[in-house]
């Protein structure tokens, strides 16, 4: 028997196939929020899932280095 194995993608999110219009999620909204904090940046509650998937994208990178 072959055990599980680790999904490649980190957000399980990221699988779903999404509407361009659809809302970020609440775990997306955390996160931006949470970033956001951290980097003295505004947070906007209107993106998109995907534009909030960026924008986490862009902040994770600064926070980083």
């Amino acid at each position: 028997m072959i055990p599980p194995t680790k999904s490649v993608i980190d957000d399980p999110d990221a699988e779903a196939a999404e509407s361009p219009d659809a809302e970020m999620t609440e775990k997306q909204a955390a996160e931006l929020r949470k970033l956001c904090e951290q980097l003295d940046e505004p947070f906007d509650a209107t993106l998109t899932e995907a534009q909030a998937r960026e924008r986490i994208i862009e902040l994770r990178e600064r926070a980083d280095s």
